[in-house]
């Protein structure tokens, strides 16, 4: 095998896809461009909890938010060359592919609420949060179903010191975090269905809960499997 492919295949991701999601990306923008003289001065730019409009921001910003994509694939792309121990990119499976292609689709996506909203397509109350939180939700549930499987590294999974200092407590922390994340992606596909129902402050307080819960049980059941092995 030659050095370009080992390069290729260390990132964990095919170059092929690198390629279409890179196209994508491009494409995403130049058609934020497009349709940004059409749009009004002023359009959503973020909202509440309960998935109600609440800022508003000139147009260009839709173009701006439409760039994001672009940039997050190209730290995707360079992660896995800085990490130290960046061959678990390549060991992992597909895990790193699949992420990479999921969170890219996922921010183009949403990169398009703005317009979405302005044109009527997205109602501006009560959708976008069960949209996003839905998304959201589903993409927990697949990191959580494969987070398992994927090898120590310094920038991907659950990185406690002693699940990077010991492998077997980095696989069995990844084991119940993944488990951990897949409650946290049900809870807001819950909070996405009931959030339009409920106050802001309450969807936000459950959220938080949710996500810093699954955090902090992960790391406490890491520290409790470094204990146990002294």
């Amino acid at each position: 095998m030659n050095n370009g492919n080992k390069g290729i295949c260390a990132t964990g991701v095919s170059l092929r896809v690198w390629i279409v999601l890179a196209t994508l990306c491009v494409v995403n923008v130049a058609a934020h461009l497009l349709v940004m003289p059409g749009l009004p001065a002023q359009i959503p730019t973020h909202w509440g909890a309960n998935g109600a409009v609440n800022e508003w921001g000139p147009s260009w910003m839709a173009s701006a938010l439409g760039v994001l994509p672009l940039v997050f694939l190209g730290v995707f792309y360079v992660v896995p060359r800085v990490d130290p121990k960046g061959e678990a990119y390549r060991t992992s499976g597909k895990f790193y592919q699949g992420f990479v292609i999921a969170f890219t689709l996922f921010m183009c996506a949403m990169s398009w609420l703005g317009e979405l909203t302005v044109w009527g397509t997205v109602p501006a109350t009560g959708t976008v949060n069960l949209l996003v939180s839905g998304a959201v939700g589903l993409l927990f549930i697949g990191i959580g179903n494969y987070l398992p499987r994927v090898k120590q590294n310094y920038t991907l999974g659950i990185k406690t010191p002693w699940a990077l200092a010991d492998p077997e407590n980095w696989r069995r922390t990844q084991r119940f975090g993944g488990a951990c994340f897949m409650v946290l992606g049900l809870g807001l596909i819950v909070m996405g269905v009931a959030g339009s129902a409920l106050s802001s402050e309450i969807v936000a307080a459950v959220i938080a809960a949710l996500a810093f819960g699954s955090a902090g049980a992960a790391y406490v059941y890491s520290y409790l499997l470094w204990r146990k092995s002294q």
